[in-house]
C-alpha cells in the first residue's frame, strides 16, 4: 500500500509539473507599422537612390529636431530691447550679415546689370517660345536619360491611384474659369518634354525685416517669445526654410500680394514686416485653418498698427479652377501648397498623411498642387511673379508640378512663363553657413542637415510674360 501511495504521489507530481508549462502563442498577423514608420520606409525607398550619399545625412536631419529662426515683430512696442537680448545671446542678424556694408548705389548698379542681362534672356526666351524648333537642348541641366532616372527614382508613380478610384487619364480639374470655359484635363504628364525658359534675377532683401539666427553648430535654443505691455510678442520662431519663399518673392514698395494657402499665417506676417506690400490678401478654404490664421494675425498685429488695414481675409478654394475668379489682380502671388510634409511625416503619427485612412489624400496631392499653381499663375499680373513652395523633398510634388502647371496654363489659357533664377539667394544662404541645398532642374531645394537643420523647403519663382 505504501508503495502504491508513493508511486501515485510521483505520478501526481509529474502531472502537476506538466501543467505549469505554457504553450507559446503566435500572432495570426504581423503587427502593423505606424504611419511614421511607413513614411520613413517610403522615403528610404524613393529618396535613397535620389540623393545618394547625401541621404543618410538628410535622413538623420529629418529625424532630429529642426532648428528655428527668430523673426522680430517690429510692430511690438518692446521688440528693440528684446532684440538686444537675443543679440547678447549670440544670435546674429541674418539678413544684415548677408547684405554686409554694401552701399545702396552699389546694390542699385548691380541690380541694373542683372536686369539688363535678364532682359536679353527674356527676348531669347520669347524667341524660343515662338520658334521652339530653334531652342537648344544643351541648356537643360539634366539630359533626357538622367531626367528619366531622376523622375523614376523620386517615385513619380507613387501617386498613381489605386484601380477604380483615381486613374491618370480621368483626372479633371474642372471646366475652366470665367475666362475659359473649355474642359481642362490633367493627367500628370503634361510637363513631359517641356523646357521652361530661365533668366538671371536680382533680389532685394527687405531692410525692415529683422531675423535672428544662431551660428552653424550652436546648440542653443531661443527662449520663449517675450511680450510687450499689451501682450504682443516681440518675435516668433519659425523653421529657417520658411523664410526663403518670402525672400524669393522680391517684394517691392506698394506691391499687392496674394497668399493662396495662408494659414497658419507665418509667411503673410513676414511679408507685412517687410513694410513693402500695400495689400496682403490671405486666402484659405478650410474654416479651421482660417480661424487659425485670424488668431495669428490678432496675436502679432496690434490693433493700433497701420498694418491692420493691409490684411484682407478671403475664403476661396484655391484648387477649384472652374470657380476661381481672381485674374491678373496681384503683383506677387505666394503658393505655399499642402504637401506630404516630410519632417512631420517621419516624426508624428497623429494626422499623418501616410496613415492608411489618408492614402487617397496623399495620392491626390500632385493634382491638388497643380490646380493651385495654375490658379496662382492666372491671378498674377503680366510681369508679376509667383513663388511656388512646399516642405517636401519629392520631385513629384515639386518640379513635376511646376512643369505640369506651366504646360497647362500655356496650352489652355495662353499664359507664357519664364523661370527666375534663384542663384543669388542660394549663394547667399549657403555662404551664411546655415543652409544646404540640393541641385534641382527647376527652383531650389533646402535639405536638412544636423549643424543647422532647416527644411526641407522647395521654392521656384515664375514670372508671367503674357
Amino acid at each position: 500500500m505504501s508503495c502504491f501511495r508513493y508511486n501515485k504521489f510521483i505520478y501526481l507530481t509529474q502531472f502537476r509539473c506538466k501543467t505549469v508549462k505554457f504553450k507559446p502563442k503566435i500572432a495570426k498577423t504581423k503587427p502593423l507599422k505606424t504611419p511614421s514608420a511607413l513614411a520613413l520606409d517610403h522615403f528610404d525607398f524613393y529618396y535613397g537612390p535620389l540623393f545618394g550619399k547625401k541621404w543618410p545625412s538628410i535622413r538623420l536631419g529629418l529625424l532630429s529636431p529642426n532648428r528655428y529662426l527668430a523673426v522680430m515683430n517690429t510692430m511690438s512696442r518692446d521688440w528693440e530691447p528684446h532684440d538686444e537680448i537675443l543679440a547678447d545671446m549670440g544670435a546674429k542678424d541674418l539678413l544684415a550679415s548677408i547684405r554686409g556694408k554694401t552701399e545702396d548705389d552699389i546694390i542699385e548698379a548691380k541690380r541694373k546689370l542683372v536686369e539688363m542681362k535678364a532682359d536679353e534672356e527674356t527676348k531669347k526666351a520669347k524667341n524660343e517660345i515662338a520658334n521652339p524648333s530653334t531652342s537648344s537642348e544643351s541648356n537643360s541641366s539634366l539630359d533626357e536619360e538622367q531626367e528619366t532616372i531622376f523622375r523614376s527614382a523620386a517615385g513619380l508613380s507613387e501617386f498613381r491611384a489605386s484601380p477604380g478610384e483615381l486613374s491618370s487619364g480621368s483626372l479633371q480639374m474642372g471646366r475652366g474659369g470665367i475666362k475659359n470655359n473649355k474642359d481642362v484635363e490633367i493627367t500628370g504628364f503634361e510637363g513631359e518634354g517641356i523646357r521652361i525658359p530661365k533668366r538671371e534675377h536680382f533680389l532685394y532683401y527687405p531692410k525692415d525685416l529683422r531675423v535672428r539666427a544662431f551660428e552653424r553648430g550652436v546648440l542653443l535654443d531661443f527662449p520663449a517669445p517675450m511680450k510687450d505691455q499689451v501682450g504682443v510678442p516681440s518675435y516668433w520662431l519659425l523653421d529657417g526654410g520658411s523664410l526663403l519663399p518670402v525672400l524669393a518673392l522680391g517684394l517691392q514698395k506698394d506691391d499687392s500680394l496674394l497668399d493662396m494657402c495662408a494659414a497658419p499665417g507665418g509667411k503673410s506676417l513676414l511679408a507685412a514686416l517687410s513694410n513693402l506690400p500695400s495689400k496682403i490678401v490671405c486666402n484659405d478654404f478650410k474654416l479651421a485653418r482660417l480661424g487659425q490664421l485670424k488668431r495669428a494675425l490678432m496675436t502679432y498685429v496690434p490693433e493700433e498698427s497701420e498694418a491692420v488695414d493691409k490684411f484682407v481675409l478671403k475664403r476661396k478654394d484655391a484648387s477649384d479652377v472652374k470657380s476661381w475668379d481672381e485674374f491678373e489682380a496681384y503683383d506677387k502671388v505666394l503658393a505655399d501648397v499642402p504637401c506630404s510634409t516630410d519632417r512631420l511625416s517621419v516624426n508624428t503619427d497623429d494626422g499623418n498623411i501616410f496613415s492608411t485612412s489618408s492614402t487617397q489624400q496623399r495620392l491626390d496631392l500632385p493634382l491638388l498642387q497643380t490646380k493651385i499653381l495654375i490658379n496662382a499663375l492666372r491671378s498674377v499680373k503680366v510681369g508679376g511673379s509667383v513663388v511656388y513652395s512646399t516642405c517636401t523633398l519629392s520631385p513629384s510634388q515639386n518640379e513635376a508640378v511646376v512643369e505640369n502647371a506651366v504646360a497647362v496654363v500655356k496650352n489652355d489659357f495662353g499664359i507664357e512663363i519664364v523661370e527666375e533664377s534663384l542663384h543669388q539667394l542660394v549663394s547667399h544662404m549657403t555662404a551664411s553657413g546655415l543652409y544646404r541645398f540640393h541641385g534641382t532642374p527647376l527652383g531650389a531645394l533646402v535639405v536638412p542637415f544636423l549643424p543647422s537643420n532647416f527644411g526641407p523647403m522647395y521654392i521656384c519663382k515664375l514670372t508671367r510674360l503674357q
